[in-house]
């Protein structure tokens, strides 16, 4: 009978360091968002991402999931985030280590106690950013920023924001959209060929706006006011 030496603790330290040092040179190659501090974590919270998809799909290898919180100057700032290293399982997770305000410094340069959660990711392969994403926090954990807290999340990103007709034809009726908020020029839109309450959208005021508005074939949007576009080319179809 042969049997297997026993792993001492001194290899697993050593196995444990290789590990950590890969991954951290794995973060660093090619990275889009950028942590405030390049400091150790301040009373780090670890945000525990349990899920994390795109359009349906789950998030791919070298994409990025960020969190973000808001400044006094009304400025989003990263205070955490993870690089993806191959795709999400029912068996995996990811966990972003988010540092907290350290309050020994002139600038905020952290996540603020009670502040909201706001998540970003980068998808590496249309090199975009994302920033209509919904998330679904465990109740049996913090969802709100604390130091030394933990959060459980479920992540759920879109690339376009979709009307939906769900309650009526008005452009500017939040329940038409899949996101419950109003586009701006900070999103592209998709209108359907069969929205879910099968209204098309009717646009009568001077506020209506996007990014980029994609039309599908046999979908119909009427405009009697004005629609602004970031994009200035044609809306595509």
């Amino acid at each position: 009978m042969t049997c297997k030496p026993a792993i001492s603790w001194h290899q697993i330290t050593q196995l444990s360091l290789i590990l950590f040092l890969t991954l951290l040179s794995f973060n660093s190659l090619a990275q889009h968002f950028q942590v405030i501090t390049t400091n150790n974590p301040y009373m780090p919270m670890n945000i525990i991402v349990n899920s994390a998809s795109l359009d349906g799909l789950l998030l791919q290898s070298g994409d990025e999931i960020a969190v973000f919180d808001v400044n006094g100057s009304e400025q989003e700032i990263c205070v955490g985030m993870v690089t993806v290293i191959s795709e999400f399982t029912s068996d995996t997770n990811y966990i972003i280590v988010a540092t907290a305000d350290d309050p020994t410094t002139e600038v905020q340069d952290g996540f603020i106690t009670g502040n909201e959660i706001i998540f970003r990711y980068w998808d590496s392969s249309e090199t975009i950013e994302i920033i209509l994403i919904s998330d679904s926090f465990s109740s049996s954990y913090n969802d709100d920023y604390q130091p030394q807290g933990t959060a459980l999340v479920e992540l759920d990103g879109y690339s376009y924001q979709t009307w939906t007709g769900a309650v009526s034809t008005d452009w500017n009726n939040v329940a038409n959209w899949n996101f419950g908020c109003l586009p701006s020029l900070l999103f592209d839109v998709l209108i359907p060929a069969n929205p879910i309450g099968n209204y098309f959208p009717t646009i009568t005021g001077l506020d209506a706006k996007c990014e980029n508005l994609t039309i599908e074939e046999n979908a119909i949007i009427t405009i009697t006011g004005k629609l602004t576009l970031g994009y200035t080319g044609p809306p595509y179809n």
